[in-house]
Order: structure tokens, then sequence, then C-alpha cells
């Protein structure tokens, strides 16, 4: 099972970091205290452009307690979706990529419209509209050509001190569109300056700080 569970965090290309860290703390929680150091390992280094799942493991061995780590982990995002819901009630809503957090903002406030921005019928973004309406929710699919919102809100994989993110391509086009909210949690934050470049550039890019007019 714990093997299993590596293996779908390592091929998973529809779920965002933060979604994926809390996977991996759940494969260390079901693995044996005998392997559970070695299954650490093996989860950390496993997405190096997903530093947000190193983070989490390492937080949970520090704490010697996984669950607990969980547990706050879930509160801390309950509070910065609930913190997002003013800018986003009574809105026409875009995003992009499939960030969980994202997700709950949006569960949370209940916008007027929520438009995923998507590139192809492959595009992550179709499960997230997928989940909105589940939820409820009015959302569709569109290209740049079809977006007409009037405020985004975006997940991030890391962020640095001067506010530069990592996110999916086609982020920096939307942030450069739209006010931006960029929700934020616990193991996205990195410190430090930006790099020049981030692992599989083909999917990730990092948007500047100053392009962001509505950080949260």
């Amino acid at each position: 099972m714990v093997d299993r569970g590596i293996e779908a965090i390592a091929s998973d290309r529809i779920h965002g970091a933060g979604y994926l860290a809390r996977k991996a703390l759940g494969i260390l929680a079901l693995a044996s205290p005998d392997i559970r150091p070695e299954v650490g390992r093996r989860l950390a280094g496993l997405r190096p452009e997903m530093p947000a799942i190193a983070a989490a493991i390492q937080e949970a061995t520090a704490a010697g307690d996984v669950r607990a780590v969980i547990r706050r982990a879930d509160a801390e995002r309950r509070r910065v979706a609930r913190s997002a819901m003013r800018a986003l009630r009574r809105r026409r809503v875009a995003t992009i990529s499939n960030s969980s957090l994202v997700a709950r903002a949006l569960v949370y406030a209940s916008p007027i419209r929520v438009q995923v921005v998507v590139n192809g019928p492959a595009d992550e973004g179709h499960a997230l509209v997928a989940d909105l309406r589940a939820a409820g929710l009015n959302a569709d699919p569109v290209s740049f050509a079809e977006l007409d919102a009037d405020i985004a809100v975006v997940g991030c994989d890391a962020v640095f001190d001067d506010g530069t993110f990592v996110n999916r391509r086609g982020t920096k086009a939307l942030v450069e569109r739209l006010p931006t909210l960029v929700l934020v949690d616990r193991w996205k934050r990195i410190g430090g300056p930006p790099p020049r470049s981030w692992p599989v550039p083909e999917l990730f890019e990092l948007v500047p700080g100053d392009r962001v007019r509505a950080p949260a």
C-alpha cells in the first residue's frame, strides 16, 4: 500500500502541491515505525518542483506525530480559505490549475460564477470544474480569450520573501489580466530570494511578486 501510494504521488499530474503534501503525510502515517524514516526520505525527494511535500514530511518527522501535523495543517487551510471569502463572494472569479486550497475558498465563498482557464481537454482545470459543480457552484472551463471575470484567485507551489511565487504555467498571464489573490499555506513558504529557474519549466513558472495586486 505504501509503495502504491508513493507511485501515485509521483505520477499525479491532476492535483496541486497542498493536496499531494497531505497525501504524503497519510502515506507516512500508514508506514510502520521501522520503515517510516525511509518512506519519509522517499516522499521528500519525490517531486522537487513541489517543495511543500518535503516540508510536510520534515514537519511531521520533527514533530513525531503525523496525524497531529495533519490536523494542524487542515485547520490552517480552513483559515486561509475563509480569509478569501469576502473578496470572492458575489464576484465573477477566475482561476487556473487545480488547487485544493482554492477549491475550498471558492466553496466557502460561493461566488456568482467561476471561470477555470484551461488549455485543452487534458488540462487539470477540468477536474476542478467538476468538483466545483458537484459542490453546487456555477463553474465553467474557459480559454483566455473567453475570460470575463472581476478577480482571480490562485494557489501556489512555493512563495519567496519578495512575494514571487511558483505556479502552473499560464498563471502569470492571468495575474496580468486581473487583480489576484494568492492563497498560501504553511508548507509553501520557502523564504529567501527566488531562484532564476524552477524544475519542470514546461509545467511551472515563476510569477514576480510585484505583479500581484491583491496578495492574501
